[in-house]
């Protein structure tokens, strides 16, 4: 099982690289049109627009993936003899995201610098209390904040598992349907305060699916049981909620009356993603392609994850700078990004790991 973890950690790591590529690709569409000599939203309706939408569709589960897959270790690592997680091993998962988070926060702060900008002291400390010095690295303060809870979580689940996942998938629902008033063009004072109170950092954004992590590593035998007999259901329900999921958003981007309407999580999503991630994870004797390449794709994700935002933002503002009319054809702007955007971090973390500056790797990449 543990193996079959790593590979799913694998391929959310692609996916995460395809998700911001894909979002750079809708800025090109968008914010940058006039430097080609468009206009925005021309290209909305293209073969390229869609092609950026169903890829943007089938990786939205990487980010569940990666905290299933956090959830699922941390309830390992705690053994099942013991009543709760030790605040020992808590500590040492948070310093291990903590040190390499701050380095590249630091990293992005000061090329932000060079270009001129500059925050007050107080700025500069939320920016890194809520990961908001560039687009992906929230991630890491929301998963310090489920370690933190994960005690609670943990006695939880070896008590009460069902009723667990019961609640923590109604604040999931309700967490989803704060966003569908603006998905309906239902635009308030009151629903966009509303939408202000669970930003994505926060730990009641995303319980869900760590708690389904924790319940997947202490209930192992239940998990086979359950979910082995539906493994093609899982899977072949996951990819007709692909296209589903296309023209789902498609009608509320409509609907919204916005120019542009910024990706997040829609119902419909909750179900792929939980379909695409237990029909996978249920394949237990399976044999994926290159099962053993992407899972220890999956044993690098923290490093990638952390510097492939830099590394696809700068690219893509070199592109806009010096090759501008790159920025028109997606069919060759997205395979750049994806492989600058994976192969650069991977790149660094093979140079440190391999050169005398290996002893800095965990302050690095984690």
């Amino acid at each position: 099982m543990i193996r079959r973890f790593l590979y799913l950690n694998g391929i959310a790591t692609l996916c995460v690289v395809l998700f911001h590529a894909t979002g750079m690709g809708f800025v090109s569409m968008i914010d940058w049109a006039q430097r080609y000599g468009s206009y925005p939203g021309e290209q909305i309706g293209t073969a390229a627009y869609y092609g950026l939408r169903f890829v943007e569709q089938f990786v939205v589960f990487a980010i569940p993936a990666f905290l299933i897959v956090s959830g699922y270790f941390i309830g390992f690592a705690t053994g099942k003899s013991q009543k709760t997680v030790s605040w020992k091993i808590v500590f040492s998962r948070i310093g291990y995201l903590v040190v390499p988070y701050l380095v590249w926060s630091a990293v992005i702060l000061t090329l932000r610098y060079l270009e001129g900008r500059t925050y007050s002291p107080g700025h500069l400390l939320l920016m890194i209390l809520i990961g908001n010095t560039n687009e992906v690295m929230y991630y890491v303060p929301l998963l310090v904040q489920l370690y933190l809870i994960s005690p609670i979580l943990i006695r939880w689940a070896k008590t009460n598992w069902q009723q667990m996942l019961l609640i923590t998938g109604i604040i999931q629902l309700i967490v989803t349907a704060i966003g569908y008033p603006t998905f309906l063009g239902i635009q308030t004072p009151t629903t966009q305060f509303i939408e202000t109170l669970i930003p994505k950092w926060i730990f009641l954004a995303r319980i869900f699916w760590f708690s389904l992590g924790i319940v997947l590593g202490y209930h192992p035998t239940e998990f086979k049981q359950t979910f082995y007999p539906m493994r093609w259901w899982l899977l072949g329900t996951a990819l007709v909620l692909i296209p589903l999921g296309v023209i789902e958003w498609e009608q509320y981007f409509r609907l919204s009356g916005l120019e542009w309407l910024s990706s997040r999580e829609t119902l419909l999503d909750l179900l792929y993603c939980i379909g695409l991630v237990l029909g996978v994870l249920a394949f237990e004797k399976a044999r994926f392609p290159l099962f053993d390449k992407v899972s220890w794709l999956g044993t690098k994700s923290f490093g990638i994850y952390l510097t492939h935002g830099i590394v696809i933002e700068y690219i893509a503002r070199a592109i806009y700078r010096f090759q501008p009319n790159l920025l028109t054809n997606q069919f060759v702007l997205q395979p750049v990004l994806v492989l600058f955007g994976l192969g650069v971090p991977l790149l660094m973390i093979t140079v440190v790991d391999k050169s005398p500056f290996r002893r800095y790797y965990t302050y690095l990449f984690g």
